[in-house]
């Protein structure tokens, strides 16, 4: 006469609540990872820049710079040859050096 009770399927609200403690962990988890790895790309970014700054100012005819950045320049001259010492601050304040040594060719006629 009584219909006999069936056990529900589904998941209980331990096994539920245990479910959302993971999702948050590993959501967390990869949202630090996210950030770590863009930060990298960016200083890796910003390092790149730098050198390519600092490497057109040690040109003989430097271009000029972009907006927020300075340079120093010391130029000296012997043997035919002209050397340039280029530092260089980007504007987060970061730091490079580079020296270009720029020597004329002198063609030998036959």
């Amino acid at each position: 006469m009584y219909a006999s009770l069936k056990s529900q399927a589904g998941f209980s609200l331990i096994e539920v609540m245990v479910a959302m403690v993971l999702i948050v962990v590993i959501s967390t988890s990869l949202m630090g990872y996210y950030r770590v790895l863009t930060q990298g790309f960016a200083a890796q970014w910003q390092y790149r820049q730098l050198w390519r700054v600092a490497s057109s100012q040690a040109d003989l005819i430097a271009p000029p710079l972009p907006s927020g950045w300075q340079a120093s320049r010391m130029q000296t001259s012997g043997d035919g040859c002209v050397s340039i010492t280029v530092t260089v601050t980007s504007p987060l304040g970061r730091q490079g050096q580079v020296t270009r040594r720029h020597c004329q060719i002198n063609e030998v006629s036959q």
